[in-house]
């Protein structure tokens, strides 16, 4: 029997049984209704008896979700705050490597411009010497003419 049959079975036992004369009350066979009641009890389907287990334990559940949720909300954080600590490490690395690479540009600019200064006053230097000697042997050869 399905529970709506035993249902009406109940209610069958109910208005067939012997009534207590000016109270309403009937008296049944305690026998015969525990049987019936055990009966819709095994008819009780398990996804009802799951559902009164959950309402029953529906505040340890939430908790349980509630707890896990900020289990999880904090290892997001935790995370986040990792990848952005990275992303900053990485950004402060490009930064000093964009000074150094900027000191490396200012200090070879600074030796270039050097080099090239020492050149020229090695050539001006050069260029007296060469004006003396050609000067000294102009002399010479104005000494040897006449």
């Amino acid at each position: 029997m399905n529970l709506l049959e035993l249902v009406e079975e109940l209610e069958d036992l109910i208005e067939t049984s012997s009534q207590i004369p000016l109270t309403g009350k009937v008296m049944l066979d305690r026998d015969e209704l525990l049987e019936l009641v055990n009966e819709m009890k095994n008819e009780i389907p398990t996804e009802v008896r799951e559902a009164q287990r959950i309402s029953t334990d529906r505040d340890t559940i939430i908790q349980s979700a509630q707890t896990e949720a900020d289990n999880i909300i904090a290892g997001a954080r935790s995370h986040a705050e990792e990848i952005i600590s990275k992303d900053e490490l990485v950004l402060q690395a490009n930064q000093r490597a964009d000074e150094i690479l900027k000191s490396a540009n200012e200090e070879s600019t600074k030796i270039r411009e050097g080099a090239r200064d020492y050149a020229d006053e090695l050539l001006e230097n050069t260029q007296v010497n060469l004006s003396d000697i050609i000067k000294l042997l102009n002399e010479n050869r104005q000494e040897l003419r006449g």
